[in-house]
């Protein structure tokens, strides 16, 4: 019988189905090594294990690239850390920059606990939006706790720069401001008689802070008559000048008026007291001599300079009016009076000039200082800047007057007993409403008291009824016009503006600041949502409108009222105007009570520290501790032992009395690091 024959590659197949095979090599991994079957076969053996072990960074005879795997993200940010810069950065600047540096903190702690990159998986519009969202809630906190530290950073920098300037001492040395502050209050005297002689006069019978709105006003201090069903503009945009004083808020401070003569600029090194003595020398203290001596704050764009303005006494030689007279004027004895005034005041001001300009300041230490002047030029066409729209909200009034009794209380009580501005005012207004005088401002008709039934034909609607729930009551104008005149006695008596909070010695560096002062915009621009905002920043609560997105959501799941939040959220626009307002209240409540509760201000976030704490934290660099009971005294020409830090603290005390008072004052003044 023949045998059978079999085709070659079945009888492979069935040899690999019967044997154990041989395994196939990862197809990534490429295994061939040059020269490796041309090497001696001693060493074969002894490396082959260090030969299966893969050699750092890939340099070797294993090439392990794996292709599409992403580089590893740098341990380094480029972008320059924002408290290193010399000046702040904005938001979009700071996340970019918080991204990538949370990046590099996560990659190295990835690195130290060796685990491994999380894939990334797809999200949804709803949870990418959500994720977004609580991004920008992270770096906004980031970025508030950034602009804290950055002006802790740059106070201590400032004081650390200035700290032995004469304006910085005039400013906040104890030893310094404090007489000054008794010669400014004496000063003030002056303009306090002036106020009180106009109060009386009933020059400010009809002031008022409220404001029209320029497309309203009919040129006399009142709004133009509107059509039925016709409301007053909302003021969707706010601008700092689109408002015009009503009637009675039109007045102008005659003393900033006065003639004064301008010192240009002055080096921060020379001190008050040097250029008072310099004044009185050159000028005398007689009719048309030296007065008054008011100065700036420093320019920190212009290496703290400051400009001053040198006030003469009233009177000084009269000169017949020789120019009026060459003119072919002079004929009327009116004309010559005037005239003649005109040109005293005016050679006053050209001896004092020439008496001043070009002369020096003698100097040991840095040499004389050549003082530079001219003559002082007001300028008068300055219009008042308009407030927020919170600030005509009731609730906003109260608060502003309760801020202001307190405010006004701390100037008087800093001049003497004998002040008593606050109580001639709430006299005056008292008057005032017992006389029927306390009007709308911003009314266009014939006034009418309040409460008075006015006849209607059948079927017509007053403007008046229509307005009624938001026109003021006689308390609330009762409220509004003593607040009206304490701001106006800040400003004449104090040089002091209340809602700008700032101070000044003379009514020129307050124009400087805040040339007229401020207006209230009418309350019946106030929307449902700034009503509330008002009432918060009133009461002190936060901001009431809730947040889009996921921070509104969250806020709904902790019980907050779906209604009230459709009810109170506009536009993204009108919301951040809110905000913005908000803000600025905030801020500017936070500055009054600078001055009237210094002791309740969180210095920290001022730059400052509280004494105890700096105190602590300073003497530490003048000791040594040197064993568990050996603490060395770091003070100088001293190097006692002692037990225990309290023991050294009072040995400091007691045995460096002067050295620790100077040490303490130093302390208080920023002079140390």
């Amino acid at each position: 019988m023949a045998r059978q024959r079999y085709p070659l590659t079945l009888l492979v197949v069935d040899r690999r189905r019967n044997g154990r095979g041989r395994s196939r090599s990862p197809t990534q991994i490429d295994r061939y090594q040059p020269g490796r079957r041309d090497e001696p076969p001693s060493y074969r053996r002894e490396d082959s294990y260090r030969r299966r072990t893969p050699p750092p960074n890939n340099q070797g005879g294993i090439d392990r690239y794996v292709p599409g795997q992403d580089a590893p993200p740098p341990l380094t940010n480029p972008m320059i850390d924002p408290l290193k810069m010399d000046t702040s950065v904005g938001f979009n600047y700071f996340a970019e920059w918080w991204r990538v540096d949370k990046q590099i903190r996560e990659e190295r702690e990835r690195q130290k606990t060796g685990s491994r990159r999380p894939p990334e998986r797809l999200r949804g519009e709803r949870e990418s939006r959500e994720d977004r969202d609580k991004e920008r809630d992270l770096i906004q906190d980031a970025y508030d706790a950034y602009k804290e530290k950055l002006q802790v950073q740059n106070a201590r920098i400032f004081c650390q720069l200035h700290k032995h300037e004469e304006w910085f001492k005039e400013k906040y040395d104890p030893e310094v401001r404090d007489p000054l502050r008794k010669r400014v209050a004496d000063y003030r005297r002056g303009t306090y008689a002036q106020w009180e002689s106009d109060l009386e006069a009933g020059v400010f019978d009809e002031f008022t802070l409220e404001g029209i709105y320029k497309n309203e006003s009919n040129g006399a201090g009142g709004v133009v008559e509107k059509e039925e069903g016709e409301t007053v503009a909302a003021a969707e945009v706010l601008g700092v000048g689109d408002l015009l004083p009503s009637n009675g808020g039109d007045l102008v401070d005659e003393a900033t008026l006065q003639p004064a003569v301008l010192l240009k600029t002055l080096a921060p090194h020379v001190s008050r007291v040097q250029l008072e003595a310099f004044c009185t020398e050159r000028l005398g203290t007689g009719e048309g001599g030296f007065k008054w001596l008011s100065l700036s704050d420093p320019n920190t764009t212009k290496k703290c300079h400051r400009i001053g303005w040198v006030m003469l006494n009233p009177g000084g030689d009269e000169m017949m009016p020789v120019e009026a007279e060459a003119d072919g004027q002079g004929d009327d004895d009116e004309d010559r009076m005037e005239t003649q005034a005109q040109t005293t005041v005016k050679t006053a001001l050209d001896k004092a000039l020439a008496a001043i300009n070009g002369e020096s300041i003698p100097d040991e230490e840095r040499g004389p200082f050549v003082v530079h002047a001219g003559l002082h030029s007001p300028n008068a066409q300055y219009r008042k800047k308009a407030l927020w729209d919170l600030f005509s909200a009731p609730e906003r009034v109260e608060r502003d007057l309760e801020l202001a009794i307190r405010l006004v209380s701390k100037f008087e009580q800093e001049m003497g007993d004998d002040i008593t501005g606050l109580n001639k005012i709430e006299e005056r207004v008292e008057e005032i409403r017992n006389n029927g005088l306390l009007q709308p401002a911003t009314s266009a008709k014939p006034p009418r008291i309040l409460g008075e039934e006015v006849e209607e034909d059948e079927g017509e609607m007053d403007e008046g009824v229509e307005m009624d729930e938001e026109a003021d009551d006689e308390e609330l104008l009762t409220k509004k016009k003593k607040l009206d005149l304490l701001v106006e006695y800040l400003r004449r008596v104090y040089n002091f503006c209340f809602f700008c909070v700032f101070e000044s010695d003379s009514v020129h560096e307050l124009t400087r600041k805040c040339p007229t002062g401020h207006l209230r915009r009418p309350r019946a621009s106030l929307t449902t949502a700034a009503k509330e905002v008002a009432r918060a920043s009133a009461l002190g609560d936060p901001f009431p409108i809730k947040k889009s997105g996921a921070a509104g959501e969250q806020d709904k799941e902790n019980g907050g009222s779906p209604v009230a939040e459709k009810k109170f959220q506009g536009t993204g626009k009108t919301q951040l105007q809110l905000q913005r307002a908000y803000n600025w209240v905030k801020t500017y409540e936070d500055k009054l009570f600078q001055l009237l509760d210094p002791e309740s201000v969180d210095l920290k976030k001022l730059g400052g520290r509280p004494m105890e704490e700096a105190m602590d934290e300073e003497l530490k660099k003048f000791v040594k501790q040197e064993d568990d009971s050996k603490f060395r005294c770091k003070v100088p020409n001293c190097t006692k032992l002692f037990k225990g830090e309290p023991f050294w603290k009072k040995h400091v005390e007691k045995r460096h009395e002067e050295w620790y008072a100077n040490f303490q004052k130093d302390v208080s003044l920023g002079y140390t690091t």
